[in-house]
């Protein structure tokens, strides 16, 4: 009877033991999962504050990348300013050139050669206005009247939608009104020479008078027939 009893009491010793290693194992399992979850709980975070570090100095960096991105766009500007400069140069001599051998060839013998256009060629500031855009030459006129009354719309008017797109207009936009602004001391504008490049495309030669100036500024001027109104096309093809 003893030994039952006793037996009784060590198989109720052994249940408890297992079951206790049965809850600890239990809690140990979830104190394991709790801590593995806390684990990636923590990698997430420092996973998103690496990436907000990251955004913030992309965020940074962005005004700095736009300032390259418009001085690039500047420099290319310029640079296609000053190429179509040298571009002009030379056919403005040509143009020159064969203006004054046309000159000379209508000279009566013996009279000397003038190096200076006759003075009723001179459109004068005075008689100058909205020609409309018909012809390379009432577009010249109207331009330049757009620019001494400082007609910004008419200005923009005068220029190929080419050349507005690109800002080669922009310096003419700026006008304030009157001729001082954009040509001080300006007196007149002469057709010196004209060449027919195509049907749509004409260059004219210029000189542009000012007031205490020695000699003329001389420009070739290209114009572009666009419909049925020339304007004036300094854009690049």
């Amino acid at each position: 009877m003893k030994s039952a009893t006793a037996t009784g009491i060590c198989l109720l010793c052994l249940v408890g033991v297992v079951a206790g290693v049965l809850v600890q194992h239990r809690s140990l399992s979830k104190v394991q999962a709790a801590n593995a979850e806390l684990t990636q709980t923590v990698q997430k975070v420092r996973r998103l504050s690496a990436e907000n570090a990251e955004m913030a100095r992309l965020r940074a960096e962005v005004p700095e990348v736009e300032g390259l991105r418009h001085e690039t766009r500047e420099l290319h500007r310029l640079r296609n300013e000053v190429r179509q400069l040298r571009e002009l140069k030379p056919e403005w001599a040509k143009l020159s050139a064969e203006n004054q051998r046309l000159r000379t060839a209508l000279e009566p013998q013996g009279r000397p050669t003038r190096s200076v256009p006759e003075p009723e060629n001179l459109i004068a500031r005075e008689s100058l206005s909205d020609a409309g855009l018909s012809s390379p030459e009432a577009a010249l006129r109207t331009f330049f009247w757009a620019l001494q009354e400082g007609n910004t719309g008419t200005i923009r008017r005068c220029f190929s939608e080419a050349t507005l797109q690109q800002g080669l207009a922009r310096p003419f936009e700026q006008a304030q009104g009157g001729a001082s602004p954009m040509m001080p001391g300006f007196k007149g504008i002469r057709v010196m020479a004209k060449k027919i490049v195509s049907a749509d495309v004409v260059k004219l030669g210029i000189q542009i008078s000012a007031d205490g100036e020695d000699s003329p500024v001389e420009l070739a001027l290209p114009f572009r027939r666009v419909g049925n109104e020339w304007k004036v096309d300094l854009a690049s093809p």
